[in-house]
């Protein structure tokens, strides 16, 4: 009996957790369409039949992309590289787009590995020559790791914060792709795999407080001691820690009492909205 009423109160327990979270954090689709690449099937040339709901800017000779299953999500995924042994020129690109509304929108999140062919240590993926890039209106507001030689790997869950000037009730073109950053022939095919480009809001539209690092609506022990653990650690410019950015350089940033004094701005807040 007593184990019985054990495992009653477990499972209680978590269902409360995950309705609680539900009231927390939703999922928008903010218009957007296929984000998971999922709508068609296999796509061995993104040129002769655009994905769903995305429109494909490839240009010709310079960049390629498919939809298949070659990630190691079994489900379908987005790929976009770059021709091997092509010239390129200096922010030369290749993306797909969707028109999206922004407005009520806190993040858009998506995952994303950066690969090379060959994949061996001749051929890493040197962020000085290659970025991957999300753009709104053809401005870049995301871009890949520029940290270091080689920054091939998988990276889950990326988020992009959405600024207030593209929550303007207005359509804005949303862009995922690659971008050239030398103008150079380039030895090895740069490749990106994209999946679950999705919106979410939080805090029941209130949003996100500087300094809520895990996401709970509330800014308290929690967060400091996630801000704790990466002090005075080198991180990218958009990475969550980096409340402030004006100490910026060489394309990182240091967590340190300027990123505090932000987080100290909101200490013990709540941003969440109670629902109708």
């Amino acid at each position: 009996m007593e184990e019985v009423m054990s495992r009653r109160l477990i499972v209680t327990g978590v269902v409360m957790v995950m309705l609680l979270a539900a009231n927390y954090i939703q999922a928008e689709d903010c218009r957007i369409v296929n984000g998971s690449f999922e709508d068609d099937g296999w796509i061995t040339d993104i040129t002769v039949k655009e994905p769903n709901g995305w429109d494909v800017n490839v240009p010709a000779g310079k960049f390629g992309g498919y939809v298949k299953k070659d990630w190691s999500d079994p489900n379908f995924n987005l790929t976009l590289f770059s021709q091997r042994w092509a010239v390129f020129n200096i922010n030369d690109k290749v993306v797909v787009s969707q028109q999206v509304n922004l407005t009520g929108i806190d993040e858009v999140i998506f995952d994303l590995k950066l690969a090379t062919y060959p994949n061996n240590y001749l051929y890493p993926w040197d962020p000085a020559k290659c970025t991957a890039v999300v753009l709104i209106d053809s401005n870049a507001v995301w871009e890949s790791n520029s940290v270091g030689t080689d920054v091939r790997g998988e990276y889950f869950d990326q988020t992009y914060t959405v600024e207030s000037k593209y929550k303007d009730g207005q359509p804005h073109l949303l862009s995922f792709g690659i971008r050239v950053n030398v103008a150079e022939k380039l030895s090895p095919n740069y490749i990106t795999h994209w999946d679950y480009i999705e919106c979410i809001i939080y805090c029941g539209g209130g949003g996100l407080l500087a300094g809520d690092f895990n996401r709970d609506c509330f800014v308290d022990a929690n967060d400091l001691e996630l801000l704790t653990d990466v002090w005075l650690d080198e991180v990218e410019p958009n990475d969550k820690y980096n409340l402030f950015h004006g100490d910026d350089s060489g394309g990182h940033g240091t967590i340190n009492f300027l990123d505090f004094a932000i987080f100290a701005d909101t200490w013990l807040g709540s941003s969440y909205i109670e629902g109708p």
